[in-house]
């Protein structure tokens, strides 16, 4: 099975949506896979965290999650980070979306970005 490797120091952690998981987080959250990750809010990107864990380490539960989260933000990770480098890299892995998807969606993050900031700094 491919898992999205997430090196942290000296931990590697092994992402990956199996179905049984997503059945899962869909029961949880009340939402579709796909609708869950647009959901930004700590808490759940904290469960998708726990879920995407979960597949290769069934103990794996929600305060493991809020330690990972932690650990990504104490090595530089930012929340744009957390969503489109690690969880969006899980969901290529889990069939979700392909690569090539995710380099296009990233790079229509990046322009909407670039376009804020050129407003802000003409505002200024």
């Amino acid at each position: 099975m491919k898992y999205y490797e997430l090196v942290l120091g000296d931990e590697t952690y092994q992402l990956r949506l199996t179905s049984s998981n997503c059945v899962a987080l869909e029961q949880r959250t009340k939402k579709s896979v796909l609708d869950a990750v647009q959901d930004y809010s700590i808490t759940n990107i904290i469960t998708i965290l726990e879920y995407m864990c979960k597949s290769k380490e069934n103990n794996f539960g929600q305060k493991d999650a809020q330690e990972l989260y932690d650990k990504l933000v104490d090595n530089g990770y930012t929340l744009y980070d957390i969503i489109y480098k690690v969880i969006y890299e899980g969901l290529v892995v889990s069939g979700f979306l392909t690569e090539e998807e995710l380099k296009e969606m990233i790079e229509q993050v990046n322009q909407g970005k670039k376009k804020l900031k050129s407003k802000i700094q003409e505002a200024l």
